[in-house]
């Protein structure tokens, strides 16, 4: 009886962590998550920019009034939140709507705060469609990095899009 009582304790304490370290790695991971989401929000952000920045010259080079680059650049931000939902997204390999959800607001955030710095005007709807893009465009990238198999999970060689040998689409029979 003694006996078993020892071993059943030696058991418990031998296999469990120290909490210090697993608190140590939740703190880690969360600090690469955040770290993560500012750079693809950067990278989004940068993105946007030179989107909106061919628009602009577009419209002056069409000679357009400047109100439509306004509604210009809500798919541009749909776009840029996709580009930085997919970077967010792509090392993580799961979770995809939800952190590129996450990417998109970082995104839309970081936009209506320039916005807001270099524009005096109130953002009123232009501010709710640019969230919504945002949020948009971010799931999409999200969900299609989180989904994307790599070459040898589908079956085809990297050089070239010909199956590798072996597949049974074909084998002669």
């Amino acid at each position: 009886m003694e006996l078993t009582n020892g071993i059943n304790s030696i058991k418990e304490t031998s296999f469990k962590k120290p909490q210090k370290h697993e608190e140590k790695e939740r703190r880690q991971e969360q600090k690469a998550l955040l770290t993560r989401l500012a750079a693809s929000a950067g990278v989004g952000l940068a993105v946007f920019a030179l989107l909106l920045l061919a628009a602009a010259a577009a419209c002056l080079a069409l000679d357009l009034p400047q109100e439509h680059l306004a509604w210009v650049g809500i798919p541009l931000a749909a776009a840029a939140a996709f580009t930085a939902g997919y970077l967010h997204v792509r090392p993580l390999g799961k979770q995809g709507l939800l952190s590129g959800l996450l990417a998109g607001a970082a995104l839309c955030a970081g936009a209506l705060l320039l916005a807001a710095a270099v524009s005096r005007a109130a953002l009123g709807t232009n501010a709710v469609l640019l969230l919504l893009a945002c949020l948009l465009g971010g799931g999409m990238g999200g969900v299609f990095a989180a989904n994307r198999r790599p070459a040898e999970r589908r079956n085809v060689s990297k050089r070239g899009g010909a199956p590798k040998r072996g597949n049974s689409r074909t084998r002669r029979r």
